[in-house]
């Protein structure tokens, strides 16, 4: 490098340095503004929203956004100090940072997690930032979520006695949103006992049953859907229900920010001694800060805690102007947005990925996840969910079943479905005496093996056919993507290499079936980085039921010291392949168990899910799993749903009996004890 060269860096680095302290705060703030609209945007999509992307998003931004206004004071305070003008704009942006720092109202806190190490910080920040609405609010946010997680709910208040009727009497039969709305508030405050481990009554087990079982499918779904809503935003959002000190908060900082808007507009054209690029900044800062806050008033006024309040307080207070109930009516027909859910459920396939070569997932496989799509939960499906809940349900009385049998009935998982169709003691080993995950994974390979074999017949399949195995087919695939990506989800057991041992058993018989001139071993390391032709995983499958005894031979060999579930899978698919052959079943009965044996899966997971492993799953987007969790809790199907008097109580009563018979006073008069 030449010594003109040199001279040129000497003499741009100055001006380099000028131009970074000049811009260094407004940079800032531009971005801190542009991370509170993308939070406030995005923070409500994940409400509805799957997806792996959208959650590593919203985490950095979230933590972005604290970061960078919690610099950018640090800065102001610095510039304040050192500078000898009291009229620079940047001294006055402090107040908008606070505003930021109070965070948007879609998502004040990432997880229910953070809410006990979070709450002493921002209080800790809150006594030395002075005391703001915004910033107060977040602390109340975190304060509910705090005392949500560790603080006993009040006994449940009689839901029983809360009739639909008595709330909305002039809108019964005509208002089927608002009513809904309604239904959907008491679900969750069910919801509110359950999920803190905490029976319910037998009386109000009574009155959930009877609000959902006489919904048909698509409207039990969508009632849970709404309940899962109102839990939602009371964990991770700072809509939740109105009140009056709610509202003049919330017009407090609306005007506020409406008046330093207003106040800066005049100041500024009475004056010109502030920088032009300071006027335009603070012009963005502010109308930027009354679009946030117009945006949660919307969202508010649209939220389903107001339709709530309106309707609930115009029965109330019986003559309340028919504005309010045109308003709630308008509002709840106008909306079309998703309330929770986004109705998908994510799908991963054993078999199928190893023949999956996407360059996003094969390059970033952390970013992505084992998540080949998304499937949409459609009506079939939640209708054959529904149905076969109300006839687990049909079993159990709770009036005369004791809580054993409840208990029992909840660990099955295929047994009932296997044994409807006299295949017990041909199937039974599969869901019997083999932990959870084995048995999830010998069905996931049996149902695929089963597909590609009648997919590939030339009769296809028929309307009825066809959803059937599509149900199926989705079932299995979402069981397998809870077990890969949500494991804590399902009930884990001494199986969790399972999935692992499985799939590099599976890897190494494609690899010998592919390359059987290949005499050397290959690494583990190796084996991973092999990817298969579609059409090489599906000829080693149909070579399986064509040559069964060669090929299982030949996986047994392979899989010798491994706790691999491809064998029992393979030996499975084999056997349900025989039932047509040899047994004279239909096509359509086959599946048929199939799907059924895959429901009952499903509902084994659900119940053993914890209630805290739910909440979380709230937060990225819901799982269907969650749904028929919440759908067999209501119908009575629960842990904490126990029956009216239980055998513990039963025990307790004759105990008692026992007691007060032998201390009965004799005949000869009564007993008296003597002390030393």
């Amino acid at each position: 490098m030449d010594v003109s060269s040199k001279m040129g860096l000497v003499n741009l680095s100055p001006d380099i340095e000028e131009l970074w302290n000049e811009w260094q705060i407004r940079s800032l703030m531009l971005l801190s503004l542009l991370l509170q609209i993308l939070l406030t945007i995005f923070g409500q999509r994940r409400k509805y929203t799957n997806g792996r992307l959208l959650g590593i998003f919203l985490w950095v931004a979230y933590l972005s956004a604290d970061w960078v206004a919690t610099f950018s004071l640090g800065i102001l305070a610095r510039s304040e100090a050192d500078s000898a003008n009291p009229k620079l704009i940047p001294v006055f942006w402090a107040p908008i940072l606070l505003v930021h720092l109070g965070g948007p109202g879609t998502i004040p806190v990432y997880s229910t997690d953070q809410a006990s190490k979070l709450l002493i910080v921002r209080l800790l920040q809150l006594v030395t930032r002075v005391g703001i609405i915004k910033y107060g609010e977040r602390i109340w946010v975190l304060t509910r979520i705090h005392v949500y997680n560790n603080v006993s709910p009040q006994p449940f208040a009689e839901v029983h006695r809360i009739k639909i009727k008595d709330i909305l009497p002039c809108y019964k039969n005509t208002r089927s949103k608002v009513i809904y709305l309604h239904e959907a508030h008491i679900l969750y405050k069910t919801f509110q006992i359950l999920s803190k481990n905490f029976d319910l009554v037998r009386l109000d087990q009574k009155f959930t049953y009877d609000l959902v079982s006489k919904k048909d499918a698509e409207e039990a779904f969508h009632l849970i859907e709404v309940e899962l809503g109102f839990k939602y935003d009371r964990l991770y959002s700072k809509v939740t229900r109105i009140s009056r000190s709610r509202v003049i908060l919330r017009s407090t900082t609306f005007l506020s920010s409406i008046s330093a808007l207003v106040s800066f507009s005049i100041m500024t054209n009475s004056s010109s001694v502030y920088s032009k690029n300071d006027k335009i900044i603070s012009y963005v800062l502010l109308s930027g800060v009354v679009c946030l806050e117009t945006y949660s008033i919307i969202m508010h006024l649209l939220s389903d805690w107001t339709m709530i309040w309106l309707t609930s307080t115009s029965e109330r207070a019986g003559g309340i102007p028919r504005g309010i109930n045109c308003l709630s009516l308008l509002l709840t027909s106008c909306r079309k947005r998703k309330r929770y859910w986004s109705g998908f459920m994510g799908q991963h396939n054993l078999i199928s990925a190893q023949s999956n070569n996407k360059l996003l997932k094969k390059y970033f496989p952390r970013l992505i996840g084992n998540i080949d799509s998304w499937k949409k939960v459609g009506t079939d499906l939640k209708e054959l969910i529904f149905k076969q809940v109300k006839d687990k349900r049909s079993r159990y009385d709770p009036e005369t079943s004791d809580f054993t049998f409840l208990k029992n009935l909840l660990k099955e998982r295929g047994r009932e479905a296997l044994q409807s169709k006299d295949c017990i003691g041909k199937f039974g080993w599969s869901v019997d005496g083999v932990e959870f995950i084995h048995s999830l994974l010998t069905w996931h390979i049996a149902t695929h093996v089963c597909y590609l074999y009648d997919s590939d017949q030339k009769n296809g399949f028929h309307k009825k056919r066809k959803s059937v195995i599509l149900n199926s087919t989705l079932l299995s695939d979402y069981m397998l993507y809870l077990l890969v990506n949500c494991p804590t989800m399902l009930a884990r057991e001494p199986s969790e290499t399972r999935y692992d041992d499985t799939r590099i058993h599976l890897r190494r018989l494609l690899f010998w079936n592919t390359h059987k001139e290949v005499k050397f071993n290959i690494s583990l390391e190796e084996l991973n980085a092999l990817s298969f032709q579609e059409a090489e995983v599906k000829a080693f499958f149909k070579e399986l039921l064509q040559s069964p005894s060669t090929v299982l031979k030949e996986i047994d060999e392979q899989g010798k010291g491994e706790m691999s579930a491809l064998l029992d899978g393979c030996m499975l698919a084999v056997s349900l392949q025989s039932l047509e052959r040899r047994d004279g079943w239909s096509n359509d009965e086959k599946w048929e168990m199939i799907s059924h044996v895959w429901v009952d899966m499903v509902m084994y997971a659900a119940s053993h899910c914890g209630w805290k492993q739910h909440t979380h799953a709230l937060a990225r987007g819901g799982e269907l799993l969650t749904h028929v969790c919440l759908l067999m809790a209501h119908l009575g199907l629960s842990k904490q749903c126990r029956p009216g008097i239980s055998e513990q109580l039963a025990d307790r009563s004759t105990r008692l009996a026992g007691i007060l018979e032998s201390e009965k006073p004799s005949s000869l008069g009564p007993r008296y004890i003597s002390v030393e």
